[in-house]
Order: structure tokens, then C-alpha cells, then sequence
């Protein structure tokens, strides 16, 4: 078996014909996902325990909820990496094995990510919405149809929510979906709308595009309010660890309010610390406006 490479699960019986003793099989160099599975202690423990499974079921089954959506990066909370959730059509019985929580599922389309089999992103993003909050099923829902690189699009989206009434979960997808956009391109961006959207003010177009009196681009920003010129900018870590992105959003920003506009630059601690931001918001947008009624 020494051919097999760390990612690869195997099954007993497998390992048993092609010659490994049952005494290997028992070794502190393997572990049992479940009963007849077996995979190399070194593996990557998530990605081996799906292929695990993919061995072991082998036909009409799919990851889904939260475990698809990982597949597919959607970006979740922490705690959602503790369950793998496997769904089956809806006339076969739904797997019960140890550390999977099983579904069934109506309405039977997959695709394929990584080689392993997933409910289509329409289906995932229904799925988790029987599972997260508001806020993160709107995150979930940017990121899958509105991104830089969407999974799905509106048109998708929302005649399987309006097929989805009176199911679980059904009324939370509906709200959600009003509030999903083309263009965010972070959960941070998502978060500061929602905030903003809360506090009542209006919502900022996204990924507006700033450019000089000649018409040349300076600036993609982030979220803005284009009549008081106020660029919202989410800032990751990378603006903060890479040295040369810390350079590039210097000599933008100068560009930017060259032009008269305002660029106020928001993290993490901000979006916590919700009244400081909101006020400091508040504030500029006042300023602003009576700067250009003047």
C-alpha cells in the first residue's frame, strides 16, 4: 500500500487483497474514519474524511450545506468546519455514520468540486440557510453570485429560493436574497453595507470607479457615496502585513483626494466598535454635504 499517496483512503478489503496484514491495518500509522475505511495518519484530516466517505458510498450521495460550501471557499464562521454533511436523493436512505449528518434531498442536481461531488450552489446556499445567521447567509450569498468570480447568478438564485416556500429555512433565503450584491468581493465589504444599511443610511455603490478630469482610471474603491465623493475602503490583512500593497494604497489614496475625494479606510475593529463607525460616517457625510452647499 506503500504506493497509495497521504491523501488517498482505502478500504480494508482493498488493503487485505493487495497483501497488507491485518496487524498493519491495526498500526498507529492509520486511522478508521468509520468502520471498513482506513487512511495514513499524516493525511489532511477534513479533505481525507470526505474521500473516506466518497470511497465508501461511492453513488448517489453529495456534500452539502456547510460542507459544500467550503468546498467551494465560500467564507463561513469558524464552527461550521465541525459537522460533514452528505445529502442523498430523496427515495434513497440518508446515511447515518458517525461524525456526517445526512439529508435528503428533493430536487437531485450536483456538480463536481475537487474531484468529489457537491450540491450546485444554488442548493448549498439554500442549505445554509437552515443553518447561519442572516448576516453570514448574506456574506455567503455575495460571495457565491455576485463576487469576482460568481458560482451562480440571480436568475438562478431566485426561482429556487421562490421554489423553496414553505421549507425550512425558506423565509430566511427570501429575506437574504434582498440583500445580496454584484460586486462585493469580501465578507468585510458585505458587513460594512449591512452596518450601514442598518444605521439607516443609504447604500453605497460598489467598485466605483474613480477617474481624473481626462477621463484616466485611478481607483476602483470598494463602497462609495459618489454625490458627497466619500470612498469607503475594507481593509484585510494584507494591506497591513504586504509591504508593497501598503505602498500601492499610499499613492491611491493621495491620487484619490487630489480629486477632491474623501477616502476613509475601515478594519475589522471597526465594523466591531459599530457606534464609532457609524458616528464617524454620520459626521463626514454631513460635513461633506454642507461643504458642497457652500
Amino acid at each position: 500500500m506503500d504506493h497509495r499517496s497521504p491523501s488517498t483512503p482505502f478500504t480494508t478489503e482493498d488493503a487485505l487483497q493487495q497483501g497488507l496484514s491485518r496487524a498493519h491495518l491495526r498500526s498507529r500509522t492509520l486511522v478508521a474514519p468509520f468502520r471498513g475505511m482506513r487512511i495514513l495518519q499524516e493525511s489532511d484530516g477534513a479533505d481525507a474524511r470526505l474521500r473516506a466517505f466518497a470511497v465508501h458510498r461511492a453513488v448517489d450521495f453529495a456534500f452539502s450545506h456547510t460542507t459544500a460550501a467550503e468546498l467551494y471557499g465560500v467564507p463561513l464562521p469558524s464552527w461550521c468546519a465541525a459537522d460533514i454533511h452528505v445529502s442523498v436523493p430523496g427515495s434513497c436512505r440518508a446515511p447515518v455514520v458517525r461524525g456526517f449528518v445526512g439529508h435528503k434531498l428533493t430536487r437531485w442536481q450536483t456538480a463536481e468540486v475537487r474531484g468529489l461531488p457537491v450540491t450546485r450552489p444554488e442548493q448549498t446556499w439554500l442549505d445554509l440557510a437552515t443553518l447561519l445567521e442572516d448576516e453570514d447567509l448574506i456574506v455567503a450569498g455575495d460571495f457565491l453570485a455576485g463576487g469576482r468570480e460568481p458560482l451562480t447568478t440571480f436568475e438562478l438564485l431566485s426561482p429556487a429560493v421562490a421554489d423553496s416556500a414553505g421549507r425550512r429555512g425558506a423565509a430566511r433565503a427570501r429575506r437574504a436574497l434582498e440583500h445580496v450584491r454584484c460586486g462585493a468581493e469580501s465578507p468585510g465589504e458585505t458587513r460594512l453595507r449591512l452596518l450601514l444599511g442598518d444605521a439607516g443610511f443609504p447604500e453605497p455603490t460598489l467598485n466605483h470607479r474613480i477617474v481624473d478630469r481626462s477621463g484616466r482610471f485611478i481607483a476602483r474603491v470598494d463602497l462609495a457615496y459618489v454625490d458627497a465623493r466619500i470612498a469607503l475602503e475594507y481593509e484585510g490583512d494584507i494591506h497591513r502585513i504586504d509591504r508593497a500593497t501598503w505602498r500601492r494604497d499610499i499613492s491611491r489614496r493621495e491620487e484619490v483626494e487630489d480629486l477632491g475625494w474623501r477616502m476613509v479606510r475601515i478594519t475589522a475593529a471597526d465594523l466591531h466598535d459599530r457606534e464609532t463607525l457609524i458616528s464617524r460616517v454620520q459626521h463626514l457625510l454631513l460635513s461633506r454635504i454642507r461643504m458642497s452647499e457652500t
